[in-house]
């Protein structure tokens, strides 16, 4: 099936999709920016970049569709995780606009990476001193 062919029927029928105030947003998979459109749709596009959590609580799991398993979607996604903050966003970086993937989403990409690795980083708890009471 054809994308256009695919987003006619998906656009305002799909059990990811998120109404709230005037906005529509979607939870799918594989979609960055998480607004409903075609351009980010993490289901229809041939090429689809999706950055999540690693489950072991550090780094990054960067996912691809692969453009030429289209009939297998077990196989069509590749998944690599990537560890250490200016790393993984150079990775990110490198895959989307070096070998011309998606350049258009680079960007939200990495600004998503960013984001889950600032999340990660727990910073120490300060601890508190207790105060003598005066008399």
């Amino acid at each position: 099936m054809s994308a256009d062919l695919c987003w006619s029927i998906v656009r305002k029928n799909s059990c990811f999709l998120v109404k709230s105030l005037g906005k529509t947003l979607t939870k799918e998979p594989n979609n960055l920016s998480g607004v409903n459109n075609f351009a980010s749709n993490g289901y229809i596009n041939k090429k689809t970049v999706g950055v999540d959590a690693d489950p072991s609580g550090k780094g990054v799991v960067l996912s691809i569709r692969k453009s030429k398993n289209g009939n297998k979607p077990a196989k069509s996604v590749s998944r690599t995780t990537v560890r250490g903050s200016r790393h993984s966003i150079k990775v990110i970086r490198d895959t989307l606009n070096k070998s011309e993937y998606r350049k258009d989403l680079s960007d939200i990409a990495i600004r998503r990476a960013s984001a889950i690795i600032r999340s990660q980083n727990t910073s120490a708890a300060k601890k508190q001193r207790s105060r003598r009471k005066k008399n």
